[in-house]
């Protein structure tokens, strides 16, 4: 569709290409717009908002309850460090860290997806603990407890702040518009009949098992490329980064925001970043909070802050209905009485 051609829709549409152009052109400018510190917590809410769309696809759209992001979050931004101090290209780093980090999607994946409910997020939780283990005790690539210095990724002709925010914008945007991808063709579909009818599934051509690994895979590949930015974000590793209270923010993510819309991610990273920042007094008390925040927000907006806008719309009265034309005898003997 040419550009034209958009500007010549209806009123609406033109209204959302130019709020769409106006977005993206704030966003590339941002680095001369907002502060550093203000820049750096932008560059964490495109962070976790990509580590979020992978848990739209293994959970809103797959509806597995999986609590392993943020183990596949310390493989990617481990590994990339890593291959980076080998020498390594950051470009290449961290698509290989991904694929790490999807390999052990599908070996997670292989037991759990004979798992529901209770269970599978039990198993996905334990993986989670397990790689904080492999972290400290895989010195020689993490550092240990100590951890590691990240090598900066400086672009051309940008300083480092700057190479680090449109680092993440880019590969934020390319992650949405791949999720955006297959949430429209056939392995959305498969994976929103696994969610819904699992068990007529196989008479639908479609196998479950492969669904759900393939679900696990692509999470855990998003969920490594977000660790490689993390890294970045961060600018040195120590395992507890990975802990409990990584994994109750991205489930304050997903649910806030809406796990089962795209643009969930981002709201809840929104509201989950300024909370971070605004009650990073508190300590260990953060947890409570988030804990508050996502009990109310699953009792209160059970599809997330993306589902208002449907829900809005659902509740404007309708339009009163037009009144039917007479009839054609009925208008002739409204005539012949006159």
């Amino acid at each position: 569709m040419t550009p034209l051609a958009l500007l010549s829709g209806s009123p609406r549409r033109v209204a959302g290409v130019a709020g769409a152009v106006a977005a993206a052109l704030v966003l590339l400018a941002l680095p001369g717009l907002v502060n550093p510190y203000l820049l750096f917590q932008a560059c964490l809410v495109m962070v976790t908002a990509t580590a979020g769309l992978g848990l739209v696809l293994i959970m809103g759209w797959s509806g597995q309850i999986a609590l392993s992001q943020a183990g596949f979050l310390g493989v990617g931004a481990y590994a990339t460090t890593y291959l980076v101090a080998q020498g390594w290209a950051w470009p290449l780093a961290a698509v290989t860290a991904g694929l790490v980090a999807a390999l052990f999607g599908v070996l997670i994946g292989l037991p759990a997806t004979r798992l529901r409910g209770f269970y599978l997020a039990i198993a996905t939780l334990a993986f989670a603990e397990l790689m904080i283990r492999v972290f400290v005790e895989a010195t020689p690539v993490t550092g240990g407890i100590a951890g590691t210095a990240v090598q900066a990724v400086v672009l051309p002709g940008i300083d480092v702040d700057g190479s680090r925010w449109y680092l993440c914008l880019a590969v934020a945007a390319v992650t949405t518009a791949v999720v955006m991808r297959i949430g429209r063709v056939g392995l959305g579909r498969r994976l929103r009949v696994v969610r819904d009818a699992e068990i007529a599934a196989p008479s639908l051509g479609v196998s479950p098992m492969r669904t759900k690994l393939l679900a696990f895979a692509l999470s855990a590949f998003i969920g490594g490329i977000a660790g490689a930015l993390y890294a970045q974000c961060l600018s040195y590793l120590t395992p507890e980064i990975f802990d409990m209270g990584l994994l109750i923010e991205f489930l304050v993510i997903a649910f806030l925001g809406g796990v089962g819309y795209v643009a969930g991610p981002f709201l809840g990273a929104v509201v989950v970043v300024v909370l971070r920042d605004l009650l990073q007094d508190l300590g260990s008390w953060q947890r409570l909070v988030y804990g508050l925040i996502l009990a109310l927000a699953i009792a209160f907006l059970p599809r997330g802050l993306a589902s208002l806008p449907a829900r809005l719309r659902a509740r404007r009265p309708a339009p009163p209905a037009p009144e039917p034309p007479p009839v054609s005898g009925q208008a002739d003997l409204t005539g012949a009485a006159r």
